[in-house]
């Protein structure tokens, strides 16, 4: 007769699975990271777009992916995908292995056995701690991005500005702040960015583990009860994933939107009587609210939740099931 555990505590001491090693968890995330950049690239683009945009250059999402199309086709859709494609490899890497690794040294901390599954506040803290590491590996590259996601927008609807930079490619951009900025230069945006992390990314790994422990408790009723998470078909590892997807953004979205706001400032003021003008985090807060209020904080969350879902299940789907297969490898 199987188990029958009430409680996701519970539920959560019953995953004999064997732990990723370090160099697992640094290979199964970064393509984890890879499958699901290459999943919601063109959203975020449009997202970048919307936040960062004067609110006559796009009337909403719908009028960002049109005018991106008859501008610069499919490949505006992907333009500047390097840069991120490299930084979500190296973010979900350091990410799954730090929030693995911060796991041992809270189970150490606290006497409790390796074998031993944390509680969910517990595991919200190691996730907001992977987060605040992986901010300082991301910030240079998201700054990279945002820059050739913003740059052509300056000309839609008319010439572009002559007096702005034209970069052909992530080193162009990342010779420019070299050259004009210095090292410094490469982490502009990295406050809100730490923030952002800090808070998402706990809230990433906390919501995924959340799900999966309520779906395997809710399975307790059923023919086949499920002992663990490891036990998770793909529906669940889909639905887990998504909804963590969807709590980052939720919980983050406000702090990206200055975030992006900060890291364009240069590309979308040049050559104008702005272009001297670098606001800091208290004044893009006033700016971005004096552009529509609260719900200018929250330009571009409907396209982001939209690819949030997908995005991140395809990227839960990886890391789990390729854990699996190694722990099914270590076995033999």
């Amino acid at each position: 007769m199987e188990a029958e555990f009430h409680t996701v505590s519970e539920i959560a001491q019953h995953d004999s699975r064997p732990k990723a090693t370090g160099i697992e968890d640094l290979a199964f995330g970064s393509l984890a990271g890879m499958m699901g950049k290459c999943v919601e690239y063109p959203f975020d683009t449009v997202k970048v777009r919307l936040q960062t945009s004067e609110t006559q250059v796009f009337s909403g999402t719908l009028d960002c992916l049109k005018q991106t199309w008859n501008n610069e086709g499919f490949r505006g859709f992907y333009r500047g995908l390097t840069s991120p494609l490299v930084g979500a490899m190296a973010e979900n890497a350091i990410a799954f292995y730090a929030y693995n690794r911060i796991q041992g040294v809270i189970r150490t901390a606290t006497g409790a056995r390796p074998e031993d599954s944390l509680s969910l506040p517990q595991l919200f803290l190691s996730g907001g701690l992977s987060g605040t590491i992986c901010a300082f590996v991301i910030s240079p590259v998201e700054l990279v991005k945002c820059k050739l996601q913003v740059e052509n927008v300056q000309g839609y609807g008319g010439p572009a500005n002559p007096a702005a930079v034209k970069f052909k490619g992530p080193l162009s951009v990342v010779s420019h702040l070299l050259r004009t900025q210095g090292l410094t230069g490469l982490y502009k945006g990295i406050t809100p960015t730490v923030a952002r992390e800090t808070i998402g990314v706990g809230f990433w790994f906390g919501a995924y583990e959340l799900v999966c422990r309520q779906l395997v408790r809710a399975s307790q009723h059923s023919a086949k009860p499920l002992r663990s998470k490891a036990d998770l078909g793909p529906a669940g590892i889909i639905l887990a994933g998504g909804c963590a997807g969807i709590s980052y953004n939720l919980a983050s979205y406000p702090i990206d939107v200055v975030k992006s706001f900060i890291q364009t400032a240069d590309v979308r003021s040049a050559g104008s009587s702005l272009a001297a003008e670098r606001p800091g985090i208290a004044g893009t807060i006033r700016i971005v609210y004096g552009r529509g209020g609260i719900p200018a904080f929250y330009r571009g969350l409907g396209i982001t939740l939209l690819r949030a879902f997908p995005a991140n299940a395809a990227m839960f789907m990886t890391y789990e099931y390729l854990s699996r297969l190694a722990a099914e490898l270590h076995k033999k």
